[in-house]
């Protein structure tokens, strides 16, 4: 998982995002176990971004989950998602000084939290993950280079807003959900 530009990175296929929503589907709407075991894989992986982050980890936990959980929730809905993954992006980038190095592993600490968490976890499901976060990631990046260019030094704090009702499966239909409206904060 290298970091790409958003141009060069497809949307993830009904087929990765099915597998993504599936591997999550048992987690609780505030995982924050998902959560704790990110950040412990990701604090093991690059112990340095540790000092990014406040002591109490609790609030952050909670953000992280319903964040993620929000995007794999909306997948189907790229244009929405991509929107809110962008000013995510560019919030982490001022706020927190996240820079493009650290994307992949992010990537390789998530998939290993949601592999550990997930009782249908497989080597396909890896696979979407991958190609779901790479998504994720270059959009994100994406929103950061904006920032950057326009040369924002605050982001705008939002507090996390509920998630939607929890998704049951591949064959649920998701309503549109106007950009702005997405529980990524």
């Amino acid at each position: 998982m290298q970091p790409r530009p958003i141009s060069s990175v497809p949307l993830p296929d009904a087929k990765a995002i099915d597998d993504v929503r599936l591997s999550c589907a048992d987690l609780p709407e505030d995982s924050v176990e998902l959560a704790e075991r990110f950040y412990d894989h990701l604090f093991e992986l690059v112990p340095e971004i540790r000092s990014m982050f406040s002591k109490d980890m609790g609030p952050q936990h909670l953000r992280m989950s319903r964040a993620l959980l929000g995007v794999i929730r909306h997948l189907d809905q790229p244009e929405e998602v991509q929107e809110e993954l962008r000013r995510l992006g560019a919030r982490h980038h001022t706020a927190l000084g996240v820079k493009p190095e650290h994307y992949p592993y992010v990537g390789r600490a998530m998939v290993r939290a949601v592999s550990e968490l997930s009782p249908t976890w497989s080597s396909r499901m890896s696979s979407s993950w991958v190609t779901v976060y790479e998504w994720i990631a270059a959009s994100m990046m994406s929103g950061a280079e904006t920032a950057q260019t326009r040369g924002d030094e605050s982001a705008p704090a939002r507090a996390a807003r509920p998630l939607p009702p929890r998704y049951k499966g591949p064959e649920e239909r998701r309503e549109s959900v106007p950009a702005g409206q997405l529980p990524l904060r």
